[in-house]
C-alpha cells in the first residue's frame, strides 16, 4: 500500500520519506459460519515502511457494529515486527447469536498515537448451513404496490413449498410493506423452482437470489406478469 503525506515547514513543503502508515487489506469478503464449526478469518495489515523495532497498533471495535460479543473473539492489538512491513491477526467466529437471514456487522478500526492508520474494515457475518446443504437467500424489494406481488420457491420433485411470500398461493400477503424483504433457508441437493408473479402484469420491485453467496437470479422488476427460474443445488 503506497501513500504520500506532505508536511509543511517554514521554508517549503516536502514529502516525508518512509511515512509511518498502516492499513488493513482490502476485499475481505463476507463471513458465513456453519453450525458447530468455528470459522477463523485472518486479516492482514500492511505498513508503508519498515523500522528496526516492533510497532503495535490498537484494534478497536466500532460502535456501528451490530454483532454480539459472543459471536467472535479477536485480539485488542496487532504488532508489526521489527524490519517487517506486514502482520496478521485472526478473528474467530462462532454461530452463537448469528442469524441465517440477517447479516451482522463487525466494524474494526486501527488506532495509534505514532502511526497514521488507513480506513476501517467492515465484515458482514451470517450463520450458514450444516454440511450437506446449501444456503439459499432471497431479497425482494417492494414497489409502490406490494400487494400485487407473490413469490415462492418449490422443490421441483415433491412440489413442497420451501419459501413463499405468504402461506397460500395468491396476492395481498405483502400489502403495506416497504423496503427490501429478505428470507433464507438451508436446502439439500436437489432440483428447485423459483416463481414470482405480479397481479397487475407490469412487474414489481427488484429481486435477487443467491446460493452460498453466489447470485443465481436477479431482476430489476421488469418481469411483467411473472417469471420463473429452475435451478439445481
Amino acid at each position: 500500500f503506497i501513500s504520500a503525506f506532505v508536511f509543511s515547514s517554514c521554508e517549503d513543503e516536502v514529502e516525508a520519506p518512509g511515512t509511518p502508515f498502516v492499513a488493513f487489506e482490502s476485499n475481505l469478503g463476507d463471513v458465513t459460519v456453519a453450525p458447530g464449526a468455528p470459522l477463523t478469518k485472518t486479516i492482514n495489515v500492511y505498513s508503508a515502511n519498515t523500522t528496526g523495532s516492533d510497532r503495535s497498533v490498537n484494534l478497536v471495535v466500532k460502535d456501528i457494529s451490530t454483532i454480539g460479543s459472543s459471536s467472535y473473539t479477536m485480539p485488542s492489538s496487532i504488532t508489526i515486527p521489527a524490519n517487517a512491513s506486514s502482520a496478521s491477526f485472526d478473528i474467530v467466529f462462532v454461530e452463537d447469536g448469528l442469524d441465517i437471514v440477517q447479516d451482522q456487522v463487525l466494524a474494526v478500526a486501527m488506532e495509534s498515537s505514532e502511526l497514521y492508520t488507513g480506513e476501517d474494515i467492515s465484515l458482514n457475518v451470517a450463520k450458514g448451513c450444516a454440511s450437506g446443504s446449501s444456503k439459499l437467500k432471497i431479497s425482494v424489494t417492494m414497489d409502490a404496490y406490494p400487494e400485487e406481488v407473490y413469490w415462492r420457491i418449490r422443490n421441483a420433485s415433491t412440489g413442497e413449498y420451501i419459501l413463499a411470500s405468504q402461506a397460500q398461493p395468491g396476492y395481498g400477503g405483502l400489502a403495506g410493506l416497504t423496503g427490501t424483504l429478505t428470507d433464507a433457508a438451508c436446502l439439500p441437493a436437489g432440483d428447485y423452482l423459483f416463481q414470482i408473479y405480479d397481479q397487475y402484469g407490469d412487474g414489481g420491485g427488484a429481486c435477487s437470489i443467491s446460493v452460498d453467496g453466489v447470485q443465481i437470479f436477479a431482476t430489476s422488476g421488469a418481469y411483467g406478469a411473472g417469471t420463473e427460474l429452475p435451478f439445481t443445488i
